[in-house]
Protein backbone atom coordinates (compact mmCIF):
# COMPACT_ATOMS: atom_id res chain seq x y z
CA UNK A 1 0.00 0.00 0.00
CA UNK A 2 1.44 3.13 -0.94
CA UNK A 3 1.60 6.21 1.37
CA UNK A 4 0.18 9.28 0.15
CA UNK A 5 -1.26 10.64 3.49
CA UNK A 6 -0.07 14.34 3.02
CA UNK A 7 -2.35 14.39 -0.12
CA UNK A 8 -5.11 12.61 1.87
CA UNK A 9 -4.91 14.17 5.60
CA UNK A 10 -8.93 15.17 5.18
CA UNK A 11 -11.15 13.05 2.86
CA UNK A 12 -14.87 13.58 1.34
CA UNK A 13 -16.33 10.85 0.46
CA UNK A 14 -19.95 11.24 -1.58
CA UNK A 15 -22.22 8.40 -1.81
CA UNK A 16 -22.18 5.57 0.70
CA UNK A 17 -22.61 2.16 -1.67
CA UNK A 18 -20.12 -0.32 -2.06
CA UNK A 19 -17.28 2.48 -3.59
CA UNK A 20 -18.00 4.58 -1.27
CA UNK A 21 -17.79 2.18 1.94
CA UNK A 22 -14.27 0.85 0.29
CA UNK A 23 -13.05 4.31 -0.01
CA UNK A 24 -14.02 5.21 3.83
CA UNK A 25 -12.26 2.31 4.77
CA UNK A 26 -9.04 2.60 3.12
CA UNK A 27 -8.92 6.32 4.09
CA UNK A 28 -9.23 5.04 7.75
CA UNK A 29 -6.47 2.72 7.19
CA UNK A 30 -4.25 5.66 5.91
CA UNK A 31 -4.83 7.64 8.84
CA UNK A 32 -6.98 10.24 6.91
CA UNK A 33 -9.76 12.31 8.73
CA UNK A 34 -13.16 11.29 7.01
CA UNK A 35 -16.50 12.74 6.02
CA UNK A 36 -19.12 10.79 4.43
CA UNK A 37 -22.02 11.43 3.16
CA UNK A 38 -24.91 10.20 1.35
CA UNK A 39 -28.12 11.66 0.11
CA UNK A 40 -30.14 8.69 1.16
CA UNK A 41 -31.43 7.20 5.29
CA UNK A 42 -32.34 3.98 4.64
CA UNK A 43 -32.17 1.81 7.50
CA UNK A 44 -29.11 0.05 6.08
CA UNK A 45 -26.84 2.99 6.21
CA UNK A 46 -28.23 4.06 9.68
CA UNK A 47 -26.70 0.69 10.51
CA UNK A 48 -23.45 0.95 9.10
CA UNK A 49 -22.99 4.24 10.75
CA UNK A 50 -23.95 3.44 14.12
CA UNK A 51 -21.12 0.66 13.80
CA UNK A 52 -18.29 3.10 12.80
CA UNK A 53 -20.05 5.61 15.86
CA UNK A 54 -16.78 5.39 18.22
CA UNK A 55 -14.03 6.15 15.42
CA UNK A 56 -13.57 10.14 16.26
CA UNK A 57 -11.70 10.51 12.72
CA UNK A 58 -14.87 9.99 10.88
CA UNK A 59 -18.17 11.92 10.25
CA UNK A 60 -20.74 10.65 8.26
CA UNK A 61 -24.32 13.18 7.33
CA UNK A 62 -26.86 11.16 5.92
CA UNK A 63 -29.89 12.52 4.33
CA UNK A 64 -28.23 15.34 2.26
CA UNK A 65 -30.60 17.76 0.90
CA UNK A 66 -28.72 19.70 -1.28
CA UNK A 67 -26.56 22.52 -0.55
CA UNK A 68 -22.65 22.87 -0.03
CA UNK A 69 -20.86 20.55 0.78
CA UNK A 70 -18.59 20.58 4.14
CA UNK A 71 -15.37 21.51 2.37
CA UNK A 72 -12.96 23.49 4.97
CA UNK A 73 -9.92 21.99 5.13
CA UNK A 74 -10.53 19.16 2.57
CA UNK A 75 -7.53 17.62 0.54
CA UNK A 76 -9.85 16.03 -1.59
CA UNK A 77 -13.55 14.56 -3.08
CA UNK A 78 -13.95 11.07 -3.80
CA UNK A 79 -16.93 9.97 -5.36
CA UNK A 80 -18.83 7.26 -5.99
CA UNK A 81 -19.48 6.49 -9.61
CA UNK A 82 -23.48 6.16 -9.02
CA UNK A 83 -23.25 9.85 -8.66
CA UNK A 84 -23.61 12.17 -11.72
CA UNK A 85 -21.22 15.39 -12.49
CA UNK A 86 -24.35 16.77 -13.34
CA UNK A 87 -26.43 15.95 -10.15
CA UNK A 88 -27.00 18.33 -6.94
CA UNK A 89 -24.51 16.70 -5.33
CA UNK A 90 -21.60 16.22 -8.42
CA UNK A 91 -22.29 19.69 -8.98
CA UNK A 92 -21.74 21.01 -5.29
CA UNK A 93 -18.29 19.09 -5.72
CA UNK A 94 -17.29 20.56 -8.70
CA UNK A 95 -18.31 23.93 -7.52
CA UNK A 96 -16.16 23.50 -4.43
CA UNK A 97 -12.66 23.71 -6.24
CA UNK A 98 -11.32 20.85 -4.52
CA UNK A 99 -9.91 17.51 -6.40
CA UNK A 100 -12.32 15.27 -7.34
CA UNK A 101 -11.18 11.33 -7.56
CA UNK A 102 -13.47 8.59 -8.03
CA UNK A 103 -12.61 5.38 -5.94
CA UNK A 104 -10.76 3.32 -8.80
CA UNK A 105 -8.35 6.41 -8.77
CA UNK A 106 -8.18 6.85 -4.73
CA UNK A 107 -7.56 3.00 -4.73
CA UNK A 108 -4.67 2.85 -7.70
CA UNK A 109 -2.85 5.87 -5.74
CA UNK A 110 -2.62 3.71 -2.98
CA UNK A 111 -1.42 0.33 -5.09
CA UNK A 112 1.46 -1.26 -5.24
CA UNK A 113 0.36 -4.12 -7.38
CA UNK A 114 0.34 -3.30 -11.27
CA UNK A 115 -2.99 -2.85 -12.53
CA UNK A 116 -4.73 -4.67 -15.70
CA UNK A 117 -7.67 -2.29 -17.04
CA UNK A 118 -10.99 -3.37 -18.91
CA UNK A 119 -13.66 -1.44 -20.30
CA UNK A 120 -16.28 -1.10 -23.09
CA UNK A 121 -19.74 -1.51 -22.82
CA UNK A 122 -20.33 -5.37 -22.78
CA UNK A 123 -18.29 -8.32 -21.64
CA UNK A 124 -15.97 -6.32 -19.32
CA UNK A 125 -16.72 -8.67 -16.53
CA UNK A 126 -16.45 -11.69 -18.18
CA UNK A 127 -13.17 -9.99 -19.66
CA UNK A 128 -12.14 -9.76 -16.40
CA UNK A 129 -12.68 -12.93 -14.74
CA UNK A 130 -11.28 -14.80 -18.20
CA UNK A 131 -7.93 -12.43 -18.07
CA UNK A 132 -7.75 -13.26 -14.74
CA UNK A 133 -8.44 -16.85 -15.05
CA UNK A 134 -5.54 -17.63 -17.75
CA UNK A 135 -3.00 -15.58 -15.16
CA UNK A 136 -3.78 -17.90 -12.52
CA UNK A 137 -3.53 -20.55 -15.57
CA UNK A 138 0.15 -19.62 -16.25
CA UNK A 139 0.92 -19.62 -12.93
CA UNK A 140 0.85 -15.63 -12.44
CA UNK A 141 -1.00 -15.04 -9.30
CA UNK A 142 -4.08 -12.49 -10.11
CA UNK A 143 -7.06 -11.07 -8.57
CA UNK A 144 -10.47 -9.73 -10.25
CA UNK A 145 -11.36 -5.83 -8.48
CA UNK A 146 -13.63 -2.48 -9.60
CA UNK A 147 -16.78 -2.70 -11.16
CA UNK A 148 -16.98 -6.99 -11.33
CA UNK A 149 -17.73 -5.99 -7.33
CA UNK A 150 -15.06 -5.54 -5.16
CA UNK A 151 -13.46 -1.77 -5.32
CA UNK A 152 -10.34 -1.48 -5.60
CA UNK A 153 -9.66 -0.23 -2.35
CA UNK A 154 -11.45 -2.98 -0.69
CA UNK A 155 -9.14 -5.43 -2.32
CA UNK A 156 -6.06 -3.32 -1.51
CA UNK A 157 -7.25 -4.28 1.79
CA UNK A 158 -7.60 -8.20 1.65
CA UNK A 159 -3.45 -7.70 1.49
CA UNK A 160 -3.77 -10.65 -0.86
CA UNK A 161 -0.30 -9.24 -2.95
CA UNK A 162 -1.00 -10.26 -6.25
CA UNK A 163 1.25 -10.14 -9.09
CA UNK A 164 -1.40 -8.41 -11.07
CA UNK A 165 -5.28 -6.96 -10.40
CA UNK A 166 -7.11 -7.39 -13.24
CA UNK A 167 -9.51 -4.71 -12.81
CA UNK A 168 -12.96 -3.76 -14.37
CA UNK A 169 -13.54 0.03 -15.04
CA UNK A 170 -16.78 1.80 -16.01
CA UNK A 171 -17.12 4.81 -17.57
CA UNK A 172 -18.40 6.41 -14.41
CA UNK A 173 -15.70 5.64 -12.51
CA UNK A 174 -12.54 6.93 -15.36
CA UNK A 175 -14.73 10.39 -15.68
CA UNK A 176 -13.03 11.40 -12.40
CA UNK A 177 -9.62 10.06 -13.09
CA UNK A 178 -6.70 11.61 -13.96
CA UNK A 179 -3.23 9.62 -12.74
CA UNK A 180 -4.62 6.31 -13.26
CA UNK A 181 -1.87 4.34 -15.35
CA UNK A 182 -2.91 0.18 -15.69
CA UNK A 183 0.00 -1.36 -16.89
CA UNK A 184 -2.26 -2.35 -19.98
CA UNK A 185 -5.50 -1.87 -20.49
CA UNK A 186 -8.40 -3.02 -23.22
CA UNK A 187 -11.74 -1.71 -24.32
CA UNK A 188 -13.76 -4.25 -25.51
CA UNK A 189 -16.82 -2.40 -27.38
CA UNK A 190 -18.32 0.93 -27.56
CA UNK A 191 -22.32 1.26 -28.43
CA UNK A 192 -25.36 2.68 -26.94
CA UNK A 193 -25.61 2.87 -23.22
CA UNK A 194 -26.00 5.39 -20.49
CA UNK A 195 -27.20 8.19 -23.01
CA UNK A 196 -28.93 9.64 -19.82
CA UNK A 197 -26.07 10.52 -18.22
CA UNK A 198 -23.47 11.56 -21.36
CA UNK A 199 -24.67 14.38 -23.90
CA UNK A 200 -23.56 12.49 -27.16
CA UNK A 201 -21.92 9.47 -27.84
CA UNK A 202 -18.82 11.09 -28.73
CA UNK A 203 -18.46 12.09 -25.19
CA UNK A 204 -19.85 8.58 -23.99
CA UNK A 205 -16.39 6.95 -26.11
CA UNK A 206 -14.03 9.34 -24.80
CA UNK A 207 -14.89 8.54 -21.25
CA UNK A 208 -13.46 4.87 -22.20
CA UNK A 209 -10.54 6.10 -23.83
CA UNK A 210 -9.62 7.79 -20.93
CA UNK A 211 -8.45 4.71 -19.47
CA UNK A 212 -5.38 5.02 -21.99
CA UNK A 213 -4.57 8.70 -20.99
CA UNK A 214 -1.36 7.32 -18.89
CA UNK A 215 -0.53 4.11 -20.64
CA UNK A 216 3.21 5.37 -22.53
CA UNK A 217 3.17 2.73 -25.45
CA UNK A 218 0.57 1.78 -28.06
CA UNK A 219 1.61 -1.90 -27.28
CA UNK A 220 0.22 -1.76 -24.35
CA UNK A 221 -3.60 -1.06 -25.63
CA UNK A 222 -5.81 -3.18 -26.97
CA UNK A 223 -9.08 -2.24 -28.73
CA UNK A 224 -11.41 -3.93 -31.25
CA UNK A 225 -10.85 -3.38 -34.94
CA UNK A 226 -14.05 -0.70 -35.23
CA UNK A 227 -12.61 1.55 -32.33
CA UNK A 228 -9.85 2.60 -34.63
CA UNK A 229 -12.35 5.67 -35.20
CA UNK A 230 -11.99 6.77 -31.86
CA UNK A 231 -8.83 6.23 -32.01
CA UNK A 232 -7.89 8.66 -34.30
CA UNK A 233 -10.14 11.09 -32.96
CA UNK A 234 -8.98 11.12 -29.00
CA UNK A 235 -5.39 11.82 -30.08
CA UNK A 236 -4.66 8.38 -27.88
CA UNK A 237 -2.14 7.71 -29.97
CA UNK A 238 -0.83 7.93 -33.88
CA UNK A 239 -3.35 6.06 -35.47
CA UNK A 240 -0.12 3.79 -36.91
CA UNK A 241 3.47 3.04 -36.61
CA UNK A 242 2.95 2.49 -33.94
CA UNK A 243 -0.60 1.65 -33.53
CA UNK A 244 -3.07 -0.03 -30.52
CA UNK A 245 -3.37 -3.82 -30.57
CA UNK A 246 -6.40 -4.90 -32.48
CA UNK A 247 -8.44 -7.84 -32.16
CA UNK A 248 -11.25 -8.56 -34.38
CA UNK A 249 -13.87 -11.02 -35.73
CA UNK A 250 -14.28 -8.93 -39.09
CA UNK A 251 -10.63 -8.18 -39.98
CA UNK A 252 -8.35 -10.80 -40.48
CA UNK A 253 -5.05 -9.31 -40.69
CA UNK A 254 -5.95 -8.21 -36.96
CA UNK A 255 -3.49 -8.81 -34.14
CA UNK A 256 -5.69 -11.47 -32.71
CA UNK A 257 -8.38 -12.77 -34.48
CA UNK A 258 -11.62 -15.05 -34.73
CA UNK A 259 -12.72 -16.22 -37.95
CA UNK A 260 -16.00 -18.23 -37.03
CA UNK A 261 -14.18 -21.12 -35.58
CA UNK A 262 -10.64 -20.60 -35.21
CA UNK A 263 -8.65 -18.32 -32.73
CA UNK A 264 -5.41 -16.49 -34.39
CA UNK A 265 -2.36 -15.12 -32.54
CA UNK A 266 -0.66 -13.02 -35.02
CA UNK A 267 -1.76 -15.37 -37.80
CA UNK A 268 -0.83 -18.41 -36.03
CA UNK A 269 -3.99 -21.04 -35.48
CA UNK A 270 -4.29 -20.39 -31.49
CA UNK A 271 -7.28 -22.89 -30.60
CA UNK A 272 -10.84 -24.14 -31.49
CA UNK A 273 -13.31 -22.22 -29.90
CA UNK A 274 -15.32 -25.38 -30.23
CA UNK A 275 -13.07 -26.43 -27.34
CA UNK A 276 -14.00 -24.05 -24.88
CA UNK A 277 -17.34 -23.51 -22.83
CA UNK A 278 -17.84 -20.06 -24.31
CA UNK A 279 -20.68 -19.12 -26.64
CA UNK A 280 -21.31 -16.72 -29.02
CA UNK A 281 -18.94 -14.66 -31.29
CA UNK A 282 -18.78 -11.80 -28.47
CA UNK A 283 -17.44 -14.32 -25.87
CA UNK A 284 -14.55 -15.35 -28.59
CA UNK A 285 -13.88 -11.39 -28.98
CA UNK A 286 -13.62 -11.78 -24.93
CA UNK A 287 -11.26 -13.99 -25.38
CA UNK A 288 -9.09 -12.24 -28.01
CA UNK A 289 -8.73 -9.63 -25.62
CA UNK A 290 -7.91 -11.70 -22.71
CA UNK A 291 -5.36 -13.24 -24.55
CA UNK A 292 -4.17 -9.89 -25.59
CA UNK A 293 -3.90 -8.22 -22.39
CA UNK A 294 -1.83 -11.73 -20.76
CA UNK A 295 0.88 -11.68 -23.74
CA UNK A 296 1.17 -7.84 -22.75
CA UNK A 297 2.16 -8.34 -19.57
CA UNK A 298 3.48 -12.07 -19.65
CA UNK A 299 5.08 -12.34 -23.57
CA UNK A 300 6.75 -15.23 -23.28
CA UNK A 301 3.43 -17.14 -21.24
CA UNK A 302 3.03 -20.97 -21.91
CA UNK A 303 0.37 -21.31 -25.79
CA UNK A 304 -0.51 -24.98 -23.72
CA UNK A 305 -1.10 -23.13 -20.52
CA UNK A 306 -3.12 -20.53 -21.89
CA UNK A 307 -5.13 -22.94 -24.08
CA UNK A 308 -5.81 -25.45 -21.15
CA UNK A 309 -7.15 -22.36 -19.42
CA UNK A 310 -9.29 -21.39 -21.86
CA UNK A 311 -10.73 -24.24 -22.18
CA UNK A 312 -11.57 -24.78 -18.41
CA UNK A 313 -13.05 -21.20 -18.03
CA UNK A 314 -16.49 -20.63 -17.29
CA UNK A 315 -18.51 -17.64 -17.39
CA UNK A 316 -20.26 -15.99 -14.20
CA UNK A 317 -24.18 -16.50 -13.30
CA UNK A 318 -26.57 -13.89 -15.17
CA UNK A 319 -24.50 -14.14 -18.73
CA UNK A 320 -26.15 -16.25 -21.06
CA UNK A 321 -26.34 -18.82 -18.35
CA UNK A 322 -28.34 -22.04 -19.13
CA UNK A 323 -31.09 -22.13 -16.45
CA UNK A 324 -33.19 -25.25 -17.21
CA UNK A 325 -33.47 -27.43 -20.48
CA UNK A 326 -37.10 -29.22 -20.47
CA UNK A 327 -39.51 -30.71 -23.02
CA UNK A 328 -37.49 -28.87 -25.46
CA UNK A 329 -37.60 -25.47 -24.29
CA UNK A 330 -34.34 -23.99 -23.26
CA UNK A 331 -34.44 -20.91 -21.11
CA UNK A 332 -31.42 -18.73 -20.58
CA UNK A 333 -30.58 -16.38 -18.06
CA UNK A 334 -29.03 -13.39 -19.37
CA UNK A 335 -29.89 -10.39 -17.00
CA UNK A 336 -26.50 -8.97 -17.41
CA UNK A 337 -27.66 -7.91 -20.63
CA UNK A 338 -28.32 -4.25 -19.47
CA UNK A 339 -28.35 -2.44 -23.26
CA UNK A 340 -29.88 -3.16 -26.22
CA UNK A 341 -26.17 -3.93 -27.84
CA UNK A 342 -26.18 -6.74 -25.30
CA UNK A 343 -29.46 -7.89 -26.28
CA UNK A 344 -28.55 -8.05 -30.27
CA UNK A 345 -25.40 -10.23 -29.06
CA UNK A 346 -27.98 -12.59 -26.80
CA UNK A 347 -30.33 -13.04 -30.04
CA UNK A 348 -27.19 -13.94 -32.04
CA UNK A 349 -25.45 -16.52 -29.92
CA UNK A 350 -29.07 -18.34 -29.18
CA UNK A 351 -31.19 -17.65 -31.44
CA UNK A 352 -32.67 -19.67 -34.29
CA UNK A 353 -35.68 -18.46 -36.40
CA UNK A 354 -38.60 -17.40 -34.93
CA UNK A 355 -37.57 -19.35 -31.59
CA UNK A 356 -37.14 -16.38 -29.02
CA UNK A 357 -39.64 -15.54 -26.35
CA UNK A 358 -37.53 -12.41 -25.32
CA UNK A 359 -38.62 -10.80 -22.28
CA UNK A 360 -37.12 -7.62 -22.53
CA UNK A 361 -37.51 -4.15 -20.67
CA UNK A 362 -36.74 -2.08 -17.59
CA UNK A 363 -35.12 1.65 -16.48
CA UNK A 364 -34.86 3.60 -19.80
CA UNK A 365 -31.13 5.25 -19.79
CA UNK A 366 -32.01 7.00 -23.10
CA UNK A 367 -31.28 4.50 -25.58
CA UNK A 368 -31.39 3.22 -29.10
CA UNK A 369 -33.40 -0.21 -29.53
CA UNK A 370 -33.54 0.16 -33.14
CA UNK A 371 -30.81 -2.41 -33.41
CA UNK A 372 -32.63 -5.07 -31.89
CA UNK A 373 -35.26 -4.93 -34.96
CA UNK A 374 -32.30 -6.66 -37.21
CA UNK A 375 -32.97 -9.64 -34.76
CA UNK A 376 -36.25 -9.78 -35.70
CA UNK A 377 -36.20 -12.58 -37.70
CA UNK A 378 -35.36 -14.59 -34.43
CA UNK A 379 -38.18 -13.33 -31.66
CA UNK A 380 -41.23 -15.42 -31.51
CA UNK A 381 -42.47 -12.85 -29.49
CA UNK A 382 -41.38 -10.16 -27.03
CA UNK A 383 -42.95 -9.99 -23.35
CA UNK A 384 -42.29 -5.95 -22.37
CA UNK A 385 -41.83 -4.73 -18.52
CA UNK A 386 -40.27 -1.74 -16.54
CA UNK A 387 -39.63 1.64 -17.04
CA UNK A 388 -39.38 1.65 -21.28
CA UNK A 389 -41.83 -0.97 -21.49
CA UNK A 390 -44.22 0.59 -23.82
CA UNK A 391 -41.44 2.73 -25.42
CA UNK A 392 -40.15 -1.21 -26.61
CA UNK A 393 -43.62 -1.52 -27.75
CA UNK A 394 -44.13 1.56 -29.78
CA UNK A 395 -40.89 0.69 -31.38
CA UNK A 396 -41.17 -2.95 -32.42
CA UNK A 397 -45.12 -3.82 -32.46
CA UNK A 398 -45.14 -3.56 -36.52
CA UNK A 399 -42.17 -5.99 -36.63
CA UNK A 400 -42.39 -8.25 -33.58
CA UNK A 401 -45.59 -9.49 -31.43
CA UNK A 402 -45.45 -7.76 -28.56
CA UNK A 403 -47.08 -7.79 -24.88
CA UNK A 404 -47.10 -5.72 -22.12
CA UNK A 405 -46.96 -6.43 -18.26
CA UNK A 406 -46.88 -4.92 -15.24
CA UNK A 407 -45.45 -7.82 -13.14
CA UNK A 408 -42.46 -9.47 -14.39
CA UNK A 409 -43.34 -12.96 -13.06
CA UNK A 410 -46.59 -12.36 -15.37
CA UNK A 411 -44.01 -11.68 -18.45
CA UNK A 412 -41.62 -14.95 -17.40
CA UNK A 413 -45.10 -17.31 -17.14
CA UNK A 414 -45.99 -16.06 -20.45
CA UNK A 415 -42.98 -15.82 -22.21
CA UNK A 416 -42.95 -19.94 -20.58
CA UNK A 417 -46.78 -20.67 -21.95
CA UNK A 418 -45.46 -19.01 -25.60
CA UNK A 419 -42.70 -21.47 -26.01
CA UNK A 420 -42.92 -25.08 -27.42
CA UNK A 421 -40.43 -27.53 -28.32
CA UNK A 422 -36.86 -26.13 -29.78
CA UNK A 423 -37.53 -22.96 -28.33
CA UNK A 424 -35.88 -20.75 -25.83
CA UNK A 425 -37.13 -18.68 -23.25
CA UNK A 426 -34.51 -15.56 -23.45
CA UNK A 427 -34.31 -12.83 -20.24
CA UNK A 428 -32.16 -10.59 -21.93
CA UNK A 429 -33.44 -7.27 -21.06
CA UNK A 430 -31.34 -4.43 -22.84
CA UNK A 431 -32.20 -2.31 -19.79
CA UNK A 432 -30.99 -1.59 -16.09
CA UNK A 433 -32.83 -3.37 -13.12
CA UNK A 434 -33.28 -0.97 -10.84
CA UNK A 435 -36.75 0.21 -11.55
CA UNK A 436 -38.08 -3.46 -10.12
CA UNK A 437 -34.91 -5.35 -9.07
CA UNK A 438 -32.00 -4.22 -6.63
CA UNK A 439 -29.77 -5.06 -9.15
CA UNK A 440 -29.09 -7.45 -12.32
CA UNK A 441 -28.11 -10.28 -10.10
CA UNK A 442 -31.55 -9.60 -8.21
CA UNK A 443 -33.48 -9.81 -11.55
CA UNK A 444 -31.79 -13.11 -12.61
CA UNK A 445 -32.27 -14.40 -9.54
CA UNK A 446 -35.43 -14.25 -9.43
CA UNK A 447 -36.38 -15.49 -13.11
CA UNK A 448 -34.43 -18.55 -12.19
CA UNK A 449 -36.60 -19.09 -9.42
CA UNK A 450 -40.02 -18.62 -11.23
CA UNK A 451 -38.65 -20.68 -14.36
CA UNK A 452 -37.76 -23.75 -11.81
CA UNK A 453 -40.95 -23.33 -10.25
CA UNK A 454 -42.87 -23.39 -13.30
CA UNK A 455 -41.29 -26.57 -14.52
CA UNK A 456 -40.48 -28.44 -11.44
CA UNK A 457 -43.91 -30.63 -11.75
CA UNK A 458 -43.75 -31.53 -15.52
CA UNK A 459 -41.90 -34.85 -16.11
Amino acid sequence: MKNQSSSFENILVLGLGISGRAAVSLALKLGSNVTAIDEKNSPELAKYKRSLSKNRRLKIILGWKGGRLPASDLTVIVISPGISTTSPMGKSASASGIPVISELEFGARHCRTPIIAITGTNGKTTTTELTCHLLNSIGVKAETAGNIGVPLSRAILARKQPDFYVVEASSFQLDACSTFKPLTAAILNITSDHMNRYRTEDDYAASKFSVFRNIDSAEKKIIRSDLLKYWRKFNTGRPSRPGPVIFSSEKSDSDYYFDGKDIFIKGRKFMDISETRLLGTHNAENLLASLALVLAVIPDASRERLRKGAKNFRTGPHRLEIVLRKNGITCINDSKATNPDSTVVALKAVGGRKNVCLIAGGLDKNMDFTPVLAEKNRIKAAFLVGECKKKLANLWKNDISCVIFNSFEDAVLAACGKAGRGDVVLLAPGCASMDMFKDYKDRGQKFTFIINRRFESEK
